[in-house]
């Protein structure tokens, strides 16, 4: 009989012992990512050479800051799977020519501009391996809905015009990560990230802060 005792609080020992770790590594969380978005190949000028614009100048940034707010549920130590909704930083281009008033005054001119700019929603599952009780790795697939706007330059005779694109698609992303945890309730990441969006490769490289919930 005692050894039948021993053998249930045992048991149940055990049990409550992985419910606990379970619960442990089993939470919600919600986070806010600012990342700094690159575009490949990005090309506002198509039929056009900047070249020989001058004395017009022609100024372009395909650079640019976004973010991406997201909710996640991680299962255990090792996956989750996240939702969210990017707005990417948005690529620009700008023709400009240098006017001088009869008083000697310069002001700048913008003769034309346009941008490339996406909204975006995502799903996609995330690996983690802790490296200690803080610090992890992580490694993420999914999938990008994306809804595009690309407004590009040309020439219309002796004048230049520019043309808009709107475009929607779905492409496979993929990242990797490192995380820190300050605690039990926060933690921030450091995360590089690529996809492709109206057939142009997009990287980003973001930071990111995670509360648990």
């Amino acid at each position: 009989m005692k050894l039948l005792c021993k053998t249930v609080i045992g048991i149940l020992g055990v049990i409550s012992f992985n419910a606990i770790a379970k619960n442990a590594n089993q939470f919600n969380y919600i986070g806010i990512n600012f990342q700094d978005n690159s575009y490949e190949d990005l090309n506002f000028t198509p039929e056009i050479d900047t070249a020989q614009l001058s004395p017009i100048k022609y100024n372009e940034n395909s650079s640019k800051t976004g973010w991406r707010g997201f909710f996640g549920h991680q299962f255990n130590r090792y996956i989750a799977v996240e939702a969210g909704l990017t707005s990417f930083g948005k690529a620009s281009f700008s023709i400009t020519e240098e006017l001088t008033d009869s008083s000697g005054k310069t002001t700048i001119n913008t003769i034309q501009n346009g941008e490339f700019k996406t909204l975006a929603g995502d799903i996609r599952a995330v690996g983690t391996y802790p490296i200690n009780n803080s610090l992890f790795v992580k490694a993420q697939i999914g999938v990008l809905a994306w809804d595009n706007e690309f407004t590009f330059l040309v020439s219309d005779i002796e004048e230049f015009a520019v043309q808009k694109k709107s475009d929607k698609g779905v492409s496979l992303l993929t990242g990797i990560g490192i995380a820190y945890g300050f605690n039990d309730l926060v933690a921030i990441s450091l995360d590089f990230e690529k996809t492709e969006i109206a057939k142009i490769t997009t990287q980003s490289l973001g930071v990111s802060l995670l509360v648990r919930f």
